[in-house]
């Protein structure tokens, strides 16, 4: 603590707080009367005060350093913990790699190893690395640090300190990939050319725009024979959603011949083989592959199974459905998406 003038004649206090020094006006040109008002401000205790939550805070450091466990460790743990929260099995497979290739590629062993400059780096690596993938590492690491935080492995989050440098990537990285519907034509040139679950997942896809991952869970009980309705819930969102089988958008009735002619092979799912390739984080593409090679096969490029939803939402619209009522159908939470999908 130290008393001075000031350039105007007057006295000031400059002490030190918690956050650093501070510095106060005692609005008087009185050594006696401005060591006076220091003595009733209690400036003294407040500084005080301050190195004892200093001496608190190096205390905890002093904890938290000792108790620094092996980086695959804490990614172990962090991993039963996003299970135990019931988080998507295809997020945590997607951040567990990207934080373990985080962890190799720096040589990182330790919690404290991790600094602001490792995380810049390795999501503002250099290339044609799409926004969105950057935006996936950042997320992984994020998640990391704030079970780490919260479990007093470190006091402090680099990840806040870091942001994604869009002006450094190429135009190719800055672009959303551009879905294109399928065709009439299109899809009736895959009804012909494939066969068994491809066939009926086309098919299903194209009059009720559902994902691939929703077909290839779809249960028995989805379908309601008796009163013509599909009702699923999205894997994605976990929305309900409930399809009129003779809506004419809806096939008016193809749709329910499709159903009908399913082969029964399990007792309570349709497609039992490929509700288990979806249910396989590390396999789960394996779908979407193979009917990309489907597709190139029958030369129809640049395209994948998602365009089919696009083409159902499409044809709703030119139908004048509205957004709202399309949004219901497909398990959109909010028409602008539902707006995305229009063409």
């Amino acid at each position: 603590m130290r008393i001075s003038k000031n350039r105007s004649g007057n006295y000031e206090v400059r002490f030190k707080t918690s956050t650093g020094y501070s510095t106060m006006s005692l609005k008087t040109k009185s050594m006696a009367e401005a060591k006076e008002l220091v003595k009733r401000a209690n400036i003294e205790e407040l500084e005080i005060a301050a190195k004892v939550n200093a001496l608190q805070r190096d205390a905890i450091t002093s904890i938290v350093a000792g108790k620094n466990p092996h980086i695959q460790d804490i990614i172990s743990e962090w991993k039963k913990y996003k299970e135990n929260m019931s988080q998507s099995a295809n997020t945590i497979f997607t951040q567990t790699s990207l934080l373990q290739s985080f962890a190799s590629r720096y040589k990182i062993t330790k919690l404290n190893q991790i600094t602001e400059t490792h995380i810049s780096q390795y999501i503002n690596e250099p290339g044609d690395i799409k926004a969105g993938a950057r935006v996936q590492r950042l997320s992984a690491i994020k998640s990391l640090f704030q079970y780490c935080v919260a479990n007093c492995y470190t006091l402090r989050d680099p990840s806040k300190l870091v942001a994604i440098d869009l002006s450094k990537l190429p135009h190719k990285a800055k672009e959303r990939k551009k879905r294109v519907p399928i065709t009439n034509f299109e899809y009736n040139h895959i009804i012909r050319n494939s066969d068994h679950f491809f066939k009926e997942a086309t098919a299903l896809a194209w009059w009720t725009g559902m994902r691939l991952s929703d077909i290839a869970r779809l249960e028995w009980d989805s379908i309601d024979f008796e009163n013509k309705t599909l009702i699923v819930h999205t894997k994605k969102t976990d929305t309900r959603i409930c399809l009129p089988l003779m809506d004419p958008l809806l096939g008016g009735g193809q749709l329910l011949k499709v159903l009908s002619k399913l082969k029964v092979t399990d007792g309570k799912y349709c497609f039992p083989e490929q509700r288990k390739l979806d249910l396989d984080p590390s396999r789960r593409s394996t779908l979407s592959v193979y009917y990309g090679r489907l597709l190139s096969r029958l030369n129809i490029q640049g395209k994948s199974f998602h365009c089919l939803r696009h083409a159902f939402v499409s044809r709703c619209r030119k139908e004048k459905k509205t957004l709202e009522d399309i949004a219901l159908w497909v398990g959109h939470s909010s028409q602008e998406t539902t707006k995305i999908y229009s063409h």
